[in-house]
Formats: C-alpha cells, sequence, structure tokens
C-alpha cells in the first residue's frame, strides 16, 4: 500500500484515505473542494470523492467478507 494511506477510526479496518496534497496549498480550492482518494487495502478498489462527500464507510461493506469494523 502507498505510504501516506491511513486507516481511520469507525469505519472498516481496510479502508483507507488519502488527502490530495496539491489541494490544501491551492487557495482557489475550497476545503469541502479538497479531493480525497480512498482505497480497500484487501480488494484493491480505489475511490475518488471529495472531503464533503466521503461516504461514512466503505461503499463496498455491504458485500465484502473481509468487513472488519475499526473501533
Amino acid at each position: 500500500m502507498t505510504d501516506g494511506y491511513a486507516p481511520i477510526e469507525g469505519k472498516c479496518m481496510y479502508w483507507r484515505e488519502l488527502g490530495v496534497e496539491d489541494d490544501k496549498w491551492d487557495p482557489s480550492i475550497p476545503r469541502a473542494d479538497w479531493r480525497v482518494r480512498c482505497s480497500c487495502f484487501i480488494e484493491g478498489n480505489i475511490w475518488s470523492y471529495t472531503t464533503s462527500t466521503v461516504p461514512g464507510d466503505c461503499p463496498d461493506r455491504q458485500h465484502c467478507r473481509y468487513y472488519i469494523r475499526n473501533a
């Protein structure tokens, strides 16, 4: 897994999020529109969201046999 991805408390323990660093340094991009790359560590799926639209947990959690909630 690429450095910088980190597990998020309260979501699937295999769900990882990584903010796009360039967005933080561009004053023309509102914080709500900063891009976030999300990945499932096990399945290898990758999704792209903005900080205001990142889901509460992995979108595939209902169909994943490896789903374990990170307390």
